[in-house]
């Protein structure tokens, strides 16, 4: 690959998808009938690596849909009776709740860029908590910590993370939600076209309490089949066998999230030294450690001499489009294509 691509998704791919790839077609595997033996002991092959490397929970269920939109819609149908209340910083976690809003009633609480989660002030009314764990638009991350105190004030309700541009690359506490979901494009390293949600004992009793059934991506549709290793709807089988491998090649959650870290710790070094460009959220303690969102008088022409040098720079998103530009730290991007970001960089200090 010759360009060096930090846009925050769809980003890079892991460099071995090539060849697993060429392993799928040889070994037939994108020919398999999703009802079929083989497919199902790719399914528990998958959630198998899924549970090992990213620490998911034995008693959490893993189920794949077309996208991290359509779980707006699956959390909206089947898991909201009363109504559903929307924390929000951004654009993607505002665009989930103006989806919700056509399907269920919603309570929307909107925060700045520099302020923790609000967790106080519950409506009444409602009984699934919507928070967006990593908001891409603004580069801004919930904390673990806000999410526990969100988590213990509300033990009744469900709550639901968008985890799209971090899953894969943080260490998440599952205990702290019942719904997590995304998206494979981002930190998970792989083409898009598929997504995901990781649902608690919790959520899974209470789709089947709800018993809504009446659509063909109903959550107790996908329970019941995900419970015999199968799907619902034919799936993106290319997609979870690609999954399967590359979570199987994965040194796992805690080595990738240090590696994040150290590579963030490098760049927020670098751009300190740069007078004319700065991270759009002031608040250390509540910037993503997997996105950047900086702020720059000449935007135009850093994009134009990136380009030039085969570097392909995130564009800014919803109110920040025109202020701002982003940088992926997603764990498939190479250590040399960030040495060449960082120098192309150090010209401006």
């Amino acid at each position: 690959m010759n360009q060096a691509n930090f846009y925050p998704g769809p980003s890079r791919v892991y460099s071995n998808i090539t060849e697993f790839i060429y392993e799928a077609y040889k070994d037939g595997i994108m020919s398999i009938n999703h009802r079929s033996v083989e497919f199902m002991e790719l399914m528990r092959a998958t959630k198998a690596e899924l549970r090992s490397k990213l620490l998911i929970p034995d008693n959490y269920e893993i189920v794949f849909t077309s996208s991290a939109t359509e779980c707006w819609e699956i959390i909206a149908q089947s898991l909201t009776v009363k109504g559903s209340q929307h924390f929000y910083n951004g654009s993607f976690g505002e665009k989930w709740a103006s989806y919700a809003s056509e399907l269920t009633n919603t309570t929307n609480v909107h925060f700045g860029i520099n302020e923790k989660l609000p967790t106080g002030d519950i409506a009444d009314g409602v009984d699934v908590l919507c928070v967006t764990h990593n908001e891409t638009s603004n580069a801004t991350m919930i904390s673990m910590d806000s999410l526990k105190m969100l988590r213990v004030e509300n033990e009744g309700k469900l709550i639901a993370v968008d985890v799209t541009s971090s899953f894969g690359g943080v260490n998440l506490d599952y205990s702290l939600a019942d719904v997590w979901y995304g998206s494979v494009q981002k930190c998970l390293g792989l083409p898009s076209g598929m997504g995901f949600m990781v649902l608690s004992p919790k959520a899974i009793h209470s789709a089947e309490n709800i018993g809504e059934n009446k659509h063909y991506n109903s959550l107790v549709r996908l329970l019941e089949n995900a419970s015999k290793d199968q799907t619902s709807y034919t799936p993106n089988v290319l997609s979870i066998y690609l999954l399967y491998r590359t979570q199987q090649a994965s040194k796992g959650i805690d080595y990738i999230e240090n590696k994040l870290k150290a590579r963030m710790a490098s760049y927020v070094d670098l751009f300190g030294q740069i007078a004319d460009i700065d991270f759009l959220v002031d608040n250390r303690k509540l910037r993503s450690s997997t996105v950047l969102a900086l702020s720059a008088a000449n935007l135009d022409v850093i994009r134009s001499e990136a380009k030039e040098r085969s570097i392909v720079l995130g564009s800014g998103y919803g109110p920040w489009k025109k202020s701002t530009f982003r940088i992926a730290n997603f764990p498939a991007i190479k250590s040399r294509e960030v040495e060449k970001l960082m120098a192309f960089f150090s010209r401006y200090s």
